[in-house]
């Protein structure tokens, strides 16, 4: 009963919630956006003391016990700064907001997706995108534009087309921009969706088989850990009443350690019964613990609670997940912190970009860009009142235009920063500062 009441309070804070992303798309549309008139010089490289501190945020020892605990994790940051880049996200965005810092006042807030980069555009079968909301949250929206501007820079220093990187970001701002001005805007799926989708089986057995590969061991009794459970199915038979009373039964259930940004983070994969009792419709839902993003000093919704990314996936992604709740768990006897999670749907034809094997030409990383650009246009400053989303989007437009040289030295700025603190943390591991050499 306590948990259920628990669960009912938290799912009693969705309307609050709804209403401070209305009143942070008001205060949006109470300030002052920057104007072309206004804009920095950005024509120099940022001062070499700004910089300095930028690549000290960015900066992490090698020697931390978060590689202790995952070792296979050090192995993936050593390959390359795109890998680094994805795992120091919360540092990422503060470098982000200490750039501007100066015009921050002036900056509309958004619905941020919070990790916006190419290895975070998916393909499935509903839909395609930028997915995995975890740290999705209100803040200005340079957050994204930087993010995703500099995972451009790095792929395309990947694949040795550094030459191409600035055309492809003026591409992706480009697509930004026109979702603004016309908020009906669709446009095709990107080529390399289309191979990608090609690709998909229809053999959901196999499929199943597949994900069900990825459980490891609970750690906890199946018992313990459905108890918890119960609280997302009572949200599900409130949400959709006419499933069947087995549709969210557990069959299998095992911890997920995948990702690099998200690596250290607690998740699950469980597969559900489905509509019938045949394996072959069997659904599959993760759990992850939600992120707590107090590191980053300008955003506006920082505190771990599962109505963050539960509420933004909803205005930002192309297709909204479906089967989306939460779960608490309390603090064990003698420990710090209650636990909160999320929980949605995991598709069976699921398809992740990689820098270095998806895409066949500098036209394919132009084409999801663009993409990516149309969805963040649309998406952030998607409210549930129409008259907000409007003001929003001429704020957004105007602001655009007075930050983008801003906007496009910042992101050569911090890939060169990035860079060399990969560099330092290979250097470092090169020397021996690390500890996964303890027993």
């Amino acid at each position: 009963m306590k948990l259920f009441n628990r669960s009912i309070f938290v799912l009693l804070r969705l309307p609050v919630c709804v209403f401070l992303l209305t009143l942070f798309f008001h205060l949006s549309a109470g300030c002052s956006p920057i104007h072309s008139s206004q804009r920095a010089d950005s024509t120099k490289s940022s001062p070499p003391e700004q910089e300095n501190i930028q690549q000290a945020s960015l900066t992490i020892s090698p020697g931390s016990d978060e590689f202790l605990q995952n070792p296979k994790l050090l192995e993936r940051i050593l390959e390359g700064p795109y890998n680094y880049f994805r795992f120091t996200n919360i540092r990422f965005a503060e470098a982000v907001c200490l750039s501007f810092q100066q015009q921050l006042g002036a900056i509309p807030n958004v619905n941020l997706h919070g990790d916006a980069h190419l290895e975070n555009y998916a393909v499935t079968e509903r839909g395609r995108g930028l997915t995995d909301f975890d740290d999705a949250t209100i803040g200005p929206m340079v957050l994204d534009l930087v993010r995703f501007g500099v995972s451009i820079h790095l792929a395309c220093r990947a694949n040795g087309w550094e030459d191409k990187a600035e055309s492809i970001v003026k591409s992706f701002l480009s697509s930004y921009s026109a979702a603004l001005h016309n908020p009906e805007l669709t446009i095709s799926p990107p080529e390399l969706v289309r191979r990608i989708r090609a690709s998909f089986t229809t053999n959901t057995n196999r499929l199943l088989k597949a994900d069900e590969a990825l459980m490891e061991p609970l750690g906890e009794p199946l018992a313990k850990f459905k108890l918890y459970f119960e609280q997302f199915v009572d949200q599900m038979e409130v949400r959709y009443p006419d499933l069947p009373p087995y549709f969210f039964e557990i069959k299998k259930a095992g911890r997920l350690k995948i990702g690099i940004g998200s690596a250290l983070d607690e998740k699950y994969l469980v597969a559900v019964e489905g509509a019938t009792k045949d394996h072959a419709d069997d659904l599959l839902l993760e759990i992850k613990q939600v992120t707590d993003l107090r590191g980053i000093s300008c955003i506006l919704l920082r505190k771990a609670t599962p109505m963050r990314p539960i509420v933004i996936q909803a205005l930002l992604a192309y297709k909204p997940y479906r089967y989306t709740g939460f779960i608490i768990v309390p603090r064990a006897e003698g420990s710090g912190k209650e636990k909160e999670f999320w929980v949605h749907e995991w598709y069976d034809n699921y398809h992740e970009l990689s820098i270095r094997t998806s895409f066949q030409s500098p036209a394919d990383l132009r084409d999801i860009a663009a993409d990516v650009g149309v969805q963040l246009g649309l998406g952030h400053p998607r409210s549930i009142y129409d008259s907000n989303t409007s003001g929003l989007q001429s704020q957004l437009i105007s602001t655009l235009e007075g930050l983008h040289d801003e906007i496009e030295q910042t992101n050569a700025n911090l890939t060169r920063q990035t860079v060399a603190a990969w560099q330092q943390f290979r250097r470092e591991v090169s020397s021996g500062k690390t500890n996964t050499d303890r027993k």
